[in-house]
């Protein structure tokens, strides 16, 4: 039985490859999240910096609190079950008229791990529409890789610039 997800939301996570939305932080608990990251802005001059945008978790203990808050828990493991590991958090931070993006990709592809039994809780911080640059997916792309190459283009937010080939 599931902890937070429905029995059809893990259908058709497994089917498609992703679910959203899920109400796991309440609006006062993002906010704090976002607070503590625009704090941390303030005091080091700016925006967080490519350096830090990677494994965040093992840098500032709000990030690790957010990681480990019960329902982002609960909903994975309902997808993965109880033996959980935070492998990398990372921020993908758009600034306004940042040239900016996030090429198409799969995650599994260019994570060197040896399995792709993975999931990602991608929690937003800010608004997510289309207006914003809102996460887009393409259902059932988990099941079959394909070739990517990596582009070093400089405004892709991904570390390489993977992209689909």
């Amino acid at each position: 039985m599931p902890k937070l997800l429905r029995v059809d939301e893990v259908t058709a996570y497994r089917d498609r490859g992703y679910h959203f939305p899920i109400d796991a932080l309440s609006a006062s608990e993002v906010a704090d999240f976002r607070r503590k990251l625009e704090d941390y802005e303030a005091k080091s001059g700016g925006p967080i910096k490519a350096e830090m945008r990677h494994r965040s978790h093992v840098l500032f203990t709000w990030i690790d609190e957010m990681i480990r808050h019960p329902k982002i828990l609960d909903a994975m493991e309902d997808l993965l079950g109880p033996n959980i590991l935070c492998w990398n958090t990372s921020f993908f931070i758009k600034e306004a008229r940042d040239p900016g993006f996030v090429s198409w990709h799969q995650d599994a592809t260019y994570w060197g791990l040896s399995s792709s039994d993975v999931a990602t809780a991608w929690i937003a911080i800010s608004p997510a529409n289309k207006v914003s640059g809102c996460m887009k997916f393409i259902a059932g792309t988990h099941q079959s890789q394909v070739k990517h190459e990596d582009t070093f283009d400089q405004n892709n937010l991904l570390t390489r610039g993977q992209e689909i080939g």
